[in-house]
């Protein structure tokens, strides 16, 4: 089974490239993430519970904005891969990278965690996650329009041509260009 035109890497990527992109990217999050709450909050030990909101969302939004800006740029690049960029990697990020690293850094805290995730109260991971995703993503929307608006339509097909995978181009863009 063939992988989906619209999971496609960038063309004349290596795949070496590909994941330096993803896991630079892991970094960056994680960088803005403990950098906002070490900032707001002066410790890091305000994340060591798994229960204690307030600090998560701050870092969630910080290491949200960054990321996404990260793969925006990445996306101008050439690198990593025009939806996998935009959503896929960004998303998947946001969502398990504070819980990696705040595990890495206190331990897993179990009870919480059930406690947390279980009836009514999976609700509420899920605000979190919103409240992180929405800026990054306006972040990224705003970092493509500047970047968009800043060249001409010849500058945009060449990029199209070099960066574009032909299934990609195909299924995506062909149509666009008639």
């Amino acid at each position: 089974m063939d992988r989906p035109p619209a999971l496609d890497g960038f063309a004349d990527q290596r795949p070496l490239e590909h994941a330096a992109t993803v896991a630079v990217a892991v970094v960056v999050f994680w960088v803005g993430y403990f950098g906002a709450v070490a900032v707001s909050y002066g410790d890091l030990s305000v994340l060591a519970s798994e229960t204690n909101v307030a600090p998560q969302r701050v870092g969630g939004m910080a290491g949200s904005i960054l990321v996404w800006t990260y793969f925006g740029l990445a996306f101008v690049r050439g690198s990593g891969g025009p939806l996998l960029n935009a959503v896929v990697y960004p998303l998947v990020i946001v969502a398990l990278a504070p819980f990696v690293g705040r595990w890495a850094l206190f331990g897993l805290d179990t009870g919480a965690v059930v406690s947390r995730f279980v009836g009514v109260f999976v609700l509420e991971p899920l605000v979190t996650l919103a409240i992180a995703v929405v800026p990054g993503i306006g972040a990224f929307v705003t970092l493509l329009a500047i970047w968009g608006a800043s060249i001409d339509d010849d500058e945009r097909r060449a990029w199209e041509d070099r960066h574009l995978s032909a299934a990609f181009y195909e299924a995506f863009v062909a149509q666009d260009r008639e």
